[in-house]
């Protein structure tokens, strides 16, 4: 499911959309483990929808406004708002002077 469509739904749906996702992670990983499984890219497909969902959840607990839509309907993220931080400075090098050998 595209992370648009996710977006739209309440924390309930989204909370039973991720337990759903688990269940069927797991069915798809004993079916892989006892060879019965023919395409193991569905098994990405999930985590991936997975986390997205658990991103989600996480946006809503911070209160962040990530990926929602302004008036003039231009997306808008936390990061946006918020200055960019400078580049550190780089710090000068130091060479050592190379050790000194002993007279033996």
């Amino acid at each position: 499911m595209k992370i648009i469509k996710l977006r739209e739904l309440s924390i309930d749906e989204l909370q039973a959309r991720g337990r759903e996702l688990k269940q069927e992670s797991l069915q798809l990983r004993i079916q892989k483990a006892t060879g019965q499984l023919e395409n193991k890219a569905i098994l990405k497909t999930l985590r991936k929808e997975n986390a997205r969902i658990e991103t989600i959840l996480s946006e809503r607990r911070l209160g962040l406004n990530v990926g929602t839509k302004t008036t003039d309907g231009a997306k808008t993220t936390e990061a946006s708002k918020t200055p960019k931080a400078k580049p550190a400075a780089k710090k000068a090098t130091v060479k050592k002077a190379p050790a000194k050998k002993k007279a033996e």
